[in-house]
């Protein structure tokens, strides 16, 4: 098996989870504490890079296929857009710290973390959202935030930690993660049960943020889990009664579903979706810059602004950014990744079973959930930040459980995918 020739790095190991944690920390609110975290995850970055380099060539190296041209292809169409930038520094940036991430959580992560270490690190980012999610709950039943000022509720919908949604898409991506580790534990057995009662708090959160993009990602994710386990019934449960209450619009029904409807319509998105478009049909070949659109910046603090996009702007404000060519590259490594994920899911469908299997369709569908969570949020174009950490590493993952599922079966080494529940 290819990926076996090089001895796992314990020590890489941990500095992808403290990445995770750093980048949760910041995204759920705890900046507030004054811990220094915006700093700190660049510099943890920076050694996960230097400790990886290190280690990366000192062995074999294996070809990613297509994912790992289709992200050559994306960084590099995304760097030629650093030339029309109106924020050169900022671009610039933004650019290195995209290519770093890439490296860190794809190329290095596939080459240096072995089988356990791509199980621990999923199920260690697991109990970090876990962690927020419980701390949200706990604030909402408690009724006020003990550790810091920020108020409980935002236009009537539960901020908790940090604004609604952020602690939705948190809460989102835990019950998408809920979801496949339940698949690890006998049905019924405590851990299946503390699993289940999560995966109930996380949808709890999840709708009292009233957030529409984050439910539209955990339905994607829902989708892709249901499809592949078998119960998609599941699926259309949620969706059916989702539809329903948003349909009704009286009554209680009405009261219930308030959290999905902003207060005052001029705060929606459609206004900051026409801004964008607007401003992508002035410039729409190259866009204004890689992490750059067309609005005003003020920038005080580049660590700060390396994570700053237009909010709400989703993937029109990708093409104010980079424009079609550089989306056209983002598109390579959506479609060349989808396809690995698509053969994950349709192998788990058919009954096959292993561990490499699971680390490749656990993460191939917080993958699918991300990119449908970009649709509303345009962190794609905001390297550092959680979501964009989480989707590379979810690449990351879905490629070594790819490699690893090809390298079972390769004739050199015929043991087959055995058809019993990943342990």
């Amino acid at each position: 098996m290819p990926l076996r020739n090089r001895e796992p790095n314990s020590t890489y190991g941990l500095l992808l989870l403290a990445l995770v944690a750093v980048n949760v920390a910041l995204h759920s609110g705890f900046n507030s504490l004054g811990l220094g975290l915006d700093p700190l995850r660049w510099g943890v970055l920076l050694v996960a890079t230097l400790v990886g380099a290190w280690a990366f060539f000192r062995g074999p190296i294996v070809s990613t296929g297509g994912v790992g041209w289709g992200i050559v292809l994306f960084v590099a169409l995304a760097g030629v857009t650093l030339s029309v930038s109106q924020i050169m520094i900022l671009s610039t940036l933004k650019w290195g710290a995209l290519i770093l991430q890439v490296l860190v959580l794809v190329y290095f992560s596939v080459h240096l973390l072995s089988t356990p270490q791509w199980e621990r690190l999923i199920m260690g980012t697991f109990g970090l959202t876990s962690a927020v999610v419980l701390l949200a709950f706990g604030v909402y039943l408690l009724g006020y935030n003990p550790f810091w000022g920020h108020p409980l509720w935002h236009q009537g919908r539960l901020a908790a930690l940090s604004n609604p949604n952020s602690v939705a898409g948190v809460a989102a991506l835990n019950g998408i993660m809920a979801l496949w580790v339940r698949e690890r534990y006998l049905r019924g057995s405590s851990k299946w049960n503390a699993i289940v009662v999560l995966l109930g708090i996380s949808v709890v959160v999840l709708y009292l943020t009233g957030s529409r993009t984050s439910t539209g990602a955990f339905l994607a994710g829902t989708l892709v889990w249901g499809w592949a386990t078998g119960n998609m019934r599941w699926f259309f449960l949620l969706f059916g009664s989702l539809l329903v209450l948003l349909l009704v619009s009286e009554g209680y029904f009405y009261d219930i579903t308030g959290q999905f409807r902003l207060k005052d319509p001029t705060n929606s998105r459609e206004g900051v979706w026409q801004a964008s478009y607007a401003s992508w049909l002035e410039r729409p070949w190259f866009g204004y810059g890689y992490g750059i659109t067309g609005q005003r910046y003020t920038v005080t603090s580049l660590a700060s602004a390396i994570g700053s996009v237009r909010d709400a702007a989703g993937y029109l404000g990708l093409l104010e950014s980079i424009g079609i060519v550089g989306a056209g590259g983002l598109l390579a490594v959506y479609t060349a990744t989808l396809r690995h994920v698509w053969t994950a899911a349709h192998l788990w469908r058919q009954g096959a079973r292993s561990r490499e299997l699971w680390i490749g369709v656990t993460t191939g569908t917080i993958f699918a959930t991300l990119i449908v969570h970009a649709g509303g949020e345009a962190w794609i174009i905001a390297p550092g930040g959680f979501p964009h950490v989480l989707m590379w590493m979810s690449v990351g993952g879905v490629v070594f459980g790819m490699l690893g599922l090809r390298a079972k079966t390769h004739p050199s080494n015929r043991a087959e995918v055995e058809r019993t529940p990943a342990k």
